[in-house]
């Protein structure tokens, strides 16, 4: 049976949707809190990798980290949006 590391732990396939879940979520609250506080901890880190390993546009996760260092809160939060509305529609069956 096939296995995936994530944040640290090791999970079966079976698990792989509950996983995906998880690491959008953890990216969901960081987009919700990026413009009040810095939201680049390691278990955002972890989940990022996490999905690039898992999606056909890894790019899209670069690009949520990079729009993470745009000083102006509005432009970030502009950015970190709009990339992330690009992970979930990349992360959709369909």
């Amino acid at each position: 049976m096939d296995k995936v590391a994530y944040f640290g732990h090791w999970s079966d396939d079976t698990s792989h949707q509950r996983l995906v879940r998880d690491a959008v979520a953890t990216l969901r609250e960081a987009m919700l809190s990026c413009a009040d506080e810095d939201v680049r901890t390691d278990e955002l880190k972890q989940a990022l990798l996490f999905l690039e390993r898992h999606m056909t546009r890894p790019e899209h996760c670069a690009r949520f980290r990079q729009n993470l260092d745009i000083r102006d809160p509005v432009q970030r939060v502009m950015a970190v949006r709009e990339t992330f509305a690009s992970i979930v529609k990349t992360l959709s069956p369909n």
